[in-house]
């Protein structure tokens, strides 16, 4: 397990690079289990035991979805903390079902109790389908 990641919105999760492919990450992140996410999904997801990374119909790396490891974002821990810290670090966090997002930047928070439980980094364009 990696105890701390480093992410850099609309770009990479340690390493892992938006568009990458899924043999690539998994020498990076180690050994999946892979799995479908729901009846819905159009691809499987890799489960690394600290995150869900989610591939396109390509077998392209559209998000990386972490629990359980600290993530830093610009030298400043994002996840876990508060989620009131979140929202001042990513302007813009609106309320989705249990999930605040930033769509410009592609970062939601599930934290349907108020806690935050994950965080997913998405690569450009993962939310655009909430503004329509």
């Amino acid at each position: 397990m990696i105890d701390t990641i480093t992410a850099e919105p609309l770009k990479e999760v340690n390493g892992v690079k938006f568009g990458m492919k899924r043999e690539e990450v998994r020498k990076l992140f180690g050994e999946a289990k892979e799995f479908r996410k729901s009846k819905f999904s159009k691809n499987t997801t890799d489960d690394f035991g600290f995150c869900h990374v989610y591939y396109n119909t390509e077998n392209q790396c559209e998000a990386v979805e972490i629990f359980d490891t600290k993530v830093m974002v610009n030298g400043v821990l994002l996840f876990p903390t508060s989620l009131k810290n979140a929202k001042e670090l990513l302007n813009g966090l609106a309320e989705h079902n249990g999930s605040f997002i930033n769509i410009e930047k592609a970062v939601g928070i599930y934290a349907p109790s108020g806690q935050m439980e994950s965080i997913l980094f998405g690569a450009e364009g993962y939310y655009d389908f909430l503004t329509k």
